[in-house]
């Protein structure tokens, strides 16, 4: 779930190229400082040999004198240095153990000489060694060994690497976590889009995601999403004003047929099949009022006028007053109406729009309860929320369905012979979101459904109330 995160995973992207660097770069410097020590050693001892063969040509055979020369120039055991001079396959002079005793003397092989001008090097354990030959004045032939302890070399090498090894996490640590929080910053803009959008609803038309000090291309693709959000206001302002305009122009001829059909019921008397036409007609055109009137009342709890001005509401006093006007049609089908329970919880709202929650969930729950059971109704706050339950013992909610049942025109029972809409249940989440609360819904199948809607609570001090009649006022929507 971690590496979901773009900021995870191009900081882990990140570590994973610092370390490959930081590998190369350890590999690089431990290779480089190796080759410059053998490189400069070997420089520095075919320079030597060529100097011990300057100070020893003249004294090749006098050994006692020879050996004093060398040592007293080049003091190779206290040096930890290697010295071997030889002629015609006898040795002239040999230097004695080296002080950090890094390696044997004695047993240090004899190789053959390269020419002067072109030394030979190699590696004996913990010694370097060059050979040179040099041709004597009678036209012998000396080899000339110089070399060198490298122990002091590799101790280096063994620290320097040692300290690339220990230091360089330390560096990659430090830079992922500098690597974090700059990915932090440079995405900070994003995290400011994404819980702007989460915010983001119709009821506030004219909000859009924030763009200002952003990077350029961030900044563009704000900008490209604000425009696509114009163009989606647009077109849900044009198709909400649709609605409106539709129903307010089919109230007036529906209401005149209807009491045509009325008047024509209440004459004469007809014919039987006469009669059941006209009672099917009369049947439908209630309920094309009924849909007439609630796409009314959608249509203005999207607008401005459904947040007008939000007053103090008691829910308990307004849930036991709804329930005590529908009790009638509880007794009709022998339903319990149990009296609603819990404190008194007052929150900001529009009294007739909130009595109209509890109306459809009430008669919903009626409704689709069996004969002889049972609804109750619950009152109760839930941090800064107050909250209102309706539950029964009906025939509940499939799963399947659950998550759309406040959707418009959704029916759960569409064979049922339902004379609604669907649309009661999504008038009861508008007016909800219109109110700046929510509408859930849970649910078992042949046990009962629970719904639930949640209220902010009434706070005097808030000024939100004043803000919105005024809007509401400019806007003069009736």
């Amino acid at each position: 779930m971690i590496l979901r995160s773009v900021t995870s995973r191009l900081v882990l992207l990140y570590c994973l190229l610092l370390v490959l660097l930081g590998a190369v770069f350890l590999a690089f410097t431990v290779f480089s400082f190796r080759h410059y020590t053998n490189e400069t050693i070997t420089s520095n001892l075919a320079i030597r040999a060529q100097e011990i063969w300057n100070v020893s040509q003249g004294a090749l055979d006098q050994p006692a004198r020879l050996t004093e020369v060398i040592e007293r120039r080049f003091s190779p055991q206290s040096e930890d240095r290697f010295i071997r001079i030889a002629a015609g396959g006898r040795l002239l002079y040999r230097s004695g153990q080296p002080s950090d005793g890094s390696f044997d003397a004695a047993r240090i092989p004899v190789l053959p000489g390269s020419a002067a001008s072109n030394p030979r090097s190699s590696m004996m354990g913990n010694l370097i060694m060059v050979s040179r030959a040099f041709t004597t004045a009678q036209g012998g032939t000396v080899t000339v060994d110089s070399g060198q302890s490298y122990q002091f070399a590799q101790t280096v090498e063994k620290e320097l690497a040692t300290s690339l090894f220990v230091g360089l996490p330390v560096l990659l640590l430090a830079a992922a976590v500098a690597g974090y929080f700059l990915m932090r910053g440079a995405l900070a803009p994003v995290e400011a889009m994404i819980n702007a959008a989460e915010t983001y609803t119709f009821n506030e038309p004219h909000k859009r995601l924030p763009t200002v000090d952003s990077e350029p291309r961030i900044e563009a693709l704000g900008q490209a999403l604000n425009r696509m959000l114009d163009r989606l206001d647009n077109a849900y302002s044009h198709v909400s004003r649709f609605s409106a305009d539709a129903a307010h122009e089919l109230r007036t001829p529906l209401t005149i047929i209807r009491g045509e059909l009325e008047l024509v019921a209440a004459g004469e008397k007809q014919p039987e099949d006469v009669e059941r036409a006209f009672s099917n007609a009369l049947e439908e055109m209630t309920r094309l009022s009924a849909l007439v009137d609630n796409l009314i009342t959608l249509s203005r709890m999207e607008s401005m006028w459904g947040k007008r001005s939000h007053a103090a509401v008691d829910l308990k006093e307004l849930a036991e007053e709804t329930m005590e006007q529908m009790g009638l049609l509880a007794v009709e089908k022998q339903i319990s109406l149990m009296r609603p329970q819990g404190p008194n919880v007052v929150v900001a709202g529009d009294r007739e729009r909130l009595k109209q929650i509890l109306v459809n969930l009430l008669d919903n729950a009626i409704k689709y309860t069996r004969d002889g059971g049972e609804v109750s109704v619950e009152v109760g706050m839930d941090g800064e929320n107050g909250f209102v339950t309706v539950e029964d013992s009906g025939i509940g909610i499939d799963p399947a369905h659950q998550e759309r049942v406040f959707d418009r025109f959704y029916r759960v029972f569409p064979d049922r012979g339902e004379v609604g809409a669907g649309l009661g249940l999504a008038i009861v989440k508008s007016i909800c979101q219109a109110h700046g609360g929510t509408a859930s819904v849970r649910s078992v199948p042949e046990i009962g459904s629970c719904f639930k809607i949640e209220i902010p609570l009434f706070a005097p001090d808030k000024k939100m109330a004043a803000a919105e009649t005024a809007a509401a006022s400019g806007r003069g929507i009736p």
